[in-house]
C-alpha cells in the first residue's frame, strides 16, 4: 500500500504543478514591443505636443525607410541574380547601388534624429545628448543566435 499511496502524492503533486504552470501561462501579458517610440518619449520627457509632432516624424521616417528598404531588395535581388549567369559584367556596379542606397538609409536615419532634436525644448536637450550618448546600446538588435557569434 505504501508504493500506491507515494504514486497518488506524486500523481497529484505533478497535477498541480501542470495546473499551476496553465494558470501562470493564461494570466501573463504578453510582452508590449512598441519599438523605440516610447522610450525615446520617456527619455525626452516629451509633452502632447511634441509627440504628436514626433509620431509625425516616426510616420515620415518609417515611409523614406520603406522606400530605400524595397530599393535595397531589388538592388540585392538583381546582384545575386548575376550568380546564375556567366555574364557578370554589372556586379560593380549593382554593389555600388547597394552602397549608395545603404549611405542614403543612414542619412535619413540622421537627419530623423535631427528632426527629434529640433522639436525639443531647451530643457530637453541635455537628455537628447544623453539618449545619442546610449544609442548602440538602446537600439541595438537582440542577442545574436549563436551561429552569428
Amino acid at each position: 500500500m505504501t508504493k500506491n499511496r507515494f504514486y497518488i502524492f506524486i500523481i497529484v503533486g505533478l497535477l498541480i504543478s501542470n495546473l499551476l504552470l496553465v494558470i501562470f501561462m493564461l494570466t501573463r501579458k504578453p510582452p508590449h514591443h512598441s519599438g523605440p517610440r516610447n522610450l525615446i518619449i520617456e527619455r525626452l520627457h516629451l509633452d502632447e505636443k511634441q509627440i504628436q509632432q514626433y509620431d509625425g516624424l516616426i510616420q515620415q521616417h518609417r515611409m523614406q525607410i520603406r522606400e530605400k528598404e524595397h530599393e535595397m531588395m531589388d538592388a540585392k535581388t538583381q546582384y545575386y541574380s548575376l550568380l546564375k549567369n556567366k555574364d557578370q559584367k554589372n556586379g560593380d556596379s549593382l554593389v555600388q547601388q547597394i552602397g549608395k542606397i545603404s549611405m542614403e538609409t543612414e542619412k535619413i536615419n540622421f537627419k530623423h534624429f535631427q528632426d527629434i532634436r529640433k522639436i525639443c525644448r531647451p530643457d530637453q536637450l541635455q537628455d537628447f545628448d544623453h539618449l545619442i550618448d546610449e544609442f548602440e546600446s538602446l537600439f541595438a538588435p537582440g542577442p545574436k543566435p549563436p551561429h552569428e557569434r
